[in-house]
């Protein structure tokens, strides 16, 4: 059911930016900010984000793992 939900997400979301040129555009233009901060602060940036999605990897193994 979960697959279906984020699925359905996608597409939404995907859908929007196909009909919206200025939410595209500020998507692209948030994606290059993120992109530079990562390059002025690198290495320190890359290894943040790297502990993060580890952190969020194992909050989301955790909560998977409990009984419903």
């Amino acid at each position: 059911m979960r697959f279906f939900t984020m699925f359905g997400l996608v597409g939404l979301g995907g859908g929007f930016l196909y009909i919206s040129p200025p939410l595209r555009a500020s998507l692209a233009d948030a994606c290059g900010n993120g992109q530079h901060l990562l390059e002025v602060y690198q290495p320190y940036s890359y290894v943040g984000l790297g502990a993060a999605t580890l952190v969020a990897l194992v909050v989301y193994m955790y909560r998977c793992a409990q009984p419903h």
